[in-house]
């Protein structure tokens, strides 16, 4: 999540962006909306992570004008980016799918927020979000398993039956 601004240092200094999904929890395969905010933009590149790791989850939905999706570890649609120096503002909106299976207790959002060329702060982060009471994220796949073993089954059976 390093610019490749070339000769450039990230500021030291506290961002003057935060990330801001005004939910505290979150459902898998249930939409987050998420947005930076702060002073106007012109650069930044957003992902959503379990604790302490490097690699994104998710995937973020069709991106807004003047951003583009990037492709991480495989996952074409992990990070969402901006496509030109447009400056953006508090009304750009990202929307994210937290994955279905396999989710964290918590996520948080990290970015890289670029004022301008020489101006950016790295590690902006959110709070992170929590997992919603009472959901377990591999129950969806082994219901949707079951579902399609069941209905293969019954499928067997009615299509042996009726030669019968």
């Amino acid at each position: 999540m390093m610019p490749r601004h070339s000769g450039v240092m990230p500021q030291s200094s506290t961002a003057p962006y935060t990330i801001d999904t005004g939910v505290s929890t979150y459902q898998p395969g249930m939409p987050i909306q998420v947005q930076i905010l702060g002073l106007k933009y012109h650069g930044f590149i957003l992902e959503a992570r379990k604790d302490r790791s490097n690699t994104p989850l998710g995937s973020w939905q069709d991106p807004p004008e003047n951003t583009k999706l990037l492709q991480c570890f495989g996952n074409l649609r992990a990070a969402v980016t901006h496509s030109n120096t447009v400056p953006k503002n508090n009304s750009t909106t990202f929307v994210w799918i937290p994955p279905v299976s396999a989710c964290p207790d918590a996520i948080t959002f990290m970015a890289t927020v670029a004022q301008s060329h020489e101006i950016y702060w790295l590690n902006v982060q959110s709070h992170p979000l929590l997992k919603g009471q009472g959901i377990a994220c591999c129950a969806v796949k082994i219901a949707y398993g079951i579902s399609i073993i069941t209905t293969l089954f019954l499928c067997s059976f009615l299509i042996t039956g009726c030669g019968d």
